[in-house]
């Protein structure tokens, strides 16, 4: 009876003993494991599947990040993934700096797309880390030419399906900026070499894709060398046409080999003509039109009034089709002209529907300044690079 007592006194006694903290602590859990931990392959693989809107914040984030967004790899993991997107440039000359720079339009990402702003951002960026390069495409071969300083030789070619480069043969000379386009199977390279008047010159190469050589073109005369740094090219019934920063431009004839002048509009308007979709649009000072091939007449793009007001006094500098839609560039200056050294590049993006009355309506997307420059400054050329 009394070993009884003592032992329920015993385990009354041992309940009512407090453990000591250290013993009711329990064991930390192992912390989580960060994104940062994993291989740099899977996280390339998830950037690949972010919009390069987003790249500048997500290289602050961390130095791999950056690391990794401005790394060749991101663009073959894009290519894999096709989730590649059109980068726009525009090229300018600047009154302060030798050299032409180059500036990429990065549209901001919001929430609302309403809101969405785009700016001009000078490359080298995280939104794009290289300079651009010019292309040329025959057949199913990418031809690319270096668009950046100091000059080389060196062109590449890649099969389309294919997103590794390789060398093709070296142009005659080293070029900074040249420009290049495509005729009858050849791509044709003018400018951006030393343009020495008082020695034989290379001053534009044709290169031969099927028996892949190069070929001197014939230098016009000391007149039509206006300039090492042309601005672009196009082609109009069968002859060349080069467009200079100075009061001309030349037009060459691949048949007879020979250069001459031309006027100024009638390249000007060759390039007023953008086909979007399936249709041809024009801006041009009070209006945008696109063109009626059923009664063959140019006829005005509905809803775009307020955006023909904000361009139809000032400098219209470039229309393009960009990403299945209509991108206007133009400029204007900052403050009145008389107290102003200061213009403002401007851009806006407009899509277009056909709707079933035979009208084109055009809706702007989004509209605002984008970059300001020195009044005195020259637009050269775009480009737009799929990366």
């Amino acid at each position: 009876m009394v070993y009884s007592w003592v032992q329920a006194v015993a385990s009354a006694a041992t309940s009512l003993i407090v453990e000591p903290p250290w013993k009711k602590r329990k064991p930390n859990p192992p912390p989580p494991q960060s994104f940062l931990s994993l291989p740099d392959v899977i996280i390339l693989n998830c950037l690949a599947r972010v919009s390069r809107s987003y790249y500048p914040k997500l290289s602050l984030v961390s130095k791999t990040f950056r690391s990794l967004i401005l790394s060749i790899d991101l663009n073959h993991a894009r290519f894999h993934h096709q989730t590649q997107e059109d980068i726009f440039y525009i090229c300018l000359q600047l009154p302060d700096r030798p050299l032409p720079t180059w500036f990429t339009l990065w549209i901001k990402p919001d929430e609302e797309e309403v809101k969405k702003r785009s700016t001009f951002v000078q490359v080298p960026f995280s939104y794009n880390s290289r300079e651009p390069s010019s292309y040329c495409t025959v057949g199913s071969d990418l031809y690319a030419l270096r668009q950046s300083y100091p000059p080389s030789p060196s062109m590449f070619v890649r099969n389309k399906k294919s997103v590794v480069w390789r060398n093709a043969p070296n142009m005659t000379v080293p070029r900074a900026y040249p420009v290049a386009c495509k005729l009858d199977g050849k791509i044709y390279v003018m400018g951006g070499c030393n343009d020495d008047k008082s020695k034989k010159s290379c001053w534009g190469e044709v290169f031969d894709t099927n028996t892949q050589t190069w070929e001197t073109l014939p230098n016009p005369k000391a007149e039509l060398r206006f300039s090492s740094m042309i601005r672009e090219t196009g082609i109009i019934e069968g002859k060349i046409y080069v467009r200079s920063i100075d009061e001309i431009d030349s037009v060459y004839d691949p048949k007879t080999r020979k250069w001459d002048a031309t006027e100024k509009a009638l390249v000007d308007d060759s390039r007023s003509m953008v086909m979007v979709g399936d249709l041809y649009y024009s801006c041009r000072a009070k209006s945008c039109k696109w063109y009626d091939t059923n009664c063959d007449k140019w006829k005005l793009v509905k809803g775009l009034s307020s955006l023909n007001k904000s361009y139809c006094r000032r400098g219209l500098i470039e229309t393009v089709e960009y990403c299945g839609k209509l991108l206007i560039i133009w400029d204007k200056f900052a403050q009145p002209r008389r107290y102003c050294h200061e213009k403002t590049i401007c851009c806006a993006l407009v899509a277009f529907e056909k709707r079933q009355n035979g009208q084109v309506w055009g809706k702007v997307e989004w509209s605002n300044a984008g970059l300001t420059v020195p009044s005195s400054y020259v637009y050269l050329r775009y480009l737009v690079n799929v990366l």
